[in-house]
């Protein structure tokens, strides 16, 4: 599970990394304690590593570039989190309408994707400290933007949603007459919007923000801002209270030096829907 923001070209990951662990970052302290001791206190999947779900890809916050290398906003802070908590970061691709079965089922310790927070997700999981928040939106295809901008416009049409994000739940709410076809992933839908199989995408405003930046076929026609803006977080197992506590100081780390900062606006030009 968004005004426009500009998206700028993706920077390096390579230098964020560097910059995550150079001088005091990888065994700073913090009011509760050391977080390297955290780290290594921690039971985890696999030793020494912090298995992460993410449903990739969901630019800009988890994808595949053309090299092949894994990156994104959730990359990022999830590498300068596992840094500073002295163990390495595994992320496993899981799609999203199985990732909290696959986070219950013990294949991962924390999921990473963009997950919005919501009081029916906080019934079965922890959830780490906000980072990102973000409005619902509507992406269609380029020359589309005036004649399908608004949801009732799409009377009789067909919108795409991602199965069970928050952007498909705010379709189903606000359904105006619309068929809504439910993809597993987000390319799938993309791709769908270029065939014109769906007349519009529905989702997270910074997904489809970068979709229209980046290929220029598509267009951002809408952001839901008739209700509050929603915060992502990542997911934590029940009953894990250590492993959301070591997340949150790590977390709470990055934000103090320009660590943070400088991962939003390598990836989006401005920490605009920074939480």
């Amino acid at each position: 599970m968004r005004v426009v923001r500009a998206v700028a070209a993706v920077a390096c990951v390579a230098l964020l990394a560097g910059a995550c662990s150079k001088g005091k970052s990888s065994s700073s302290s913090t009011v509760n304690g050391n977080t390297v001791e955290q780290g290594r206190a921690l039971k985890t999947v696999s030793a020494g590593k912090l298995t992460v779900c993410s449903d990739i890809p969901y630019a800009p916050f988890e994808y595949n570039d053309d090299a092949g290398t894994l990156r994104g906003i959730d990359v990022d802070l999830v590498k300068a989190i596992t840094g500073r908590l002295g163990i390495s970061a595994d992320f496993q691709d899981t799609d999203f309408d199985a990732i909290f079965a696959a986070l219950k089922a013990g294949k991962c310790d924390m999921i990473a994707s963009s997950v919005s927070i919501t009081p029916d997700r906080e019934k079965q999981n922890l959830f780490s400290q906000g980072y990102f928040q973000i409005h619902q939106s509507l992406l269609v295809r380029k020359g589309d933007e005036n004649k399908y901008n608004d949801l009732p416009a799409l009377k009789g049409k067909t919108i795409g949603v991602q199965s069970e994000t928050t952007g498909a739940a705010y379709a189903k709410a606000h359904n105006p007459g619309a068929s809504l076809r439910e993809f597993t992933k987000a390319d799938e839908m993309f791709t769908a919007l270029k065939a014109g199989q769906v007349d519009a995408v529905l989702q997270d405003e910074p997904v489809n923000a970068y979709n229209a930046k980046t290929t220029g076929q598509t267009v951002l026609a809408k952001v839901f801002t008739d209700q509050a803006a929603e915060s992502y977080g990542f997911v934590i197992p029940k009953g894990r209270e250590d492993l959301k506590k070591a997340i949150d100081d790590a977390l709470s780390q990055i934000r103090s030096d320009d660590t943070y900062r400088t991962i939003l606006t390598n990836y989006l030009g401005s920490t605009a829907g920074q939480a």
